[in-house]
């Protein structure tokens, strides 16, 4: 089997996703993210793309960094590092933070390759309705609708709730001739 950078960012951010709408482990969803996540960025840098990304650097705090300040501290790297402080405790660990690094992932990879695998889709939109404050004016009728149909009413349904509407839409989608044979749909087994 030949990988490549992109192959790999794509794979493990597909496992990422179907790990998180299982309820599985959180901290192994976010660490492949994260690894997905940086690979993407670099490609897109490479590429010259408009991302999601260079957005948010924009709009960032003066000295804050996107990648250290909110990606890999504090969680990728209290997960990867035991040599700095072997004893460090992490108190809070945050679904908000963990669904946001997935969504930039999601975005900037989709962008990168004009096209995303089911799984990035099923989440592009999920999250989107789990965040309808941040959606724009204008979009936020046509995304609630889509949103509302696919995944039934997610407000004020408990976080397992929503995972298990996202696990089924995925599952939905994954049998949706339509969506499959999109051409902006990629498919590649895991």
């Amino acid at each position: 089997m030949t990988l490549s950078k992109q192959s790999v960012a794509r794979r493990q951010l597909r496992t990422a996703i179907r790990l998180l709408f299982d309820g599985e482990d959180r901290v192994s969803v976010y660490s492949l993210a994260a690894n997905a996540w940086e690979v993407v960025d670099a490609l897109s840098s490479r590429e010259g793309i408009e991302t999601v990304s260079n957005q948010t650097r924009e709009n960032l705090m003066p000295g804050k960094d996107l990648a250290r300040d909110y990606i890999n501290s504090p969680y990728r790297n209290f997960f990867k590092h035991a040599d700095r402080d072997p004893d460090e405790e992490l108190d809070d660990f945050s679904d908000s933070r963990l669904d946001s690094l997935i969504y930039l992932a999601v975005e900037d990879y989709m962008r990168l390759s004009n096209k995303g695998p089911i799984e990035f889709q099923v989440f592009q939109l999920w999250h989107l309705l789990s965040n309808l404050e941040k959606v724009r004016e204008s979009r936020l009728l046509e995304i609630q609708t889509a949103a509302e149909r696919i995944f039934g009413q997610l407000d004020g349904r408990s976080r397992s709730d929503k995972l298990s509407a996202g696990k089924r839409a995925l599952e939905a989608a994954s049998k949706e001739k339509g969506i499959l044979d999109d051409p902006r749909t990629e498919t590649e087994e895991l």
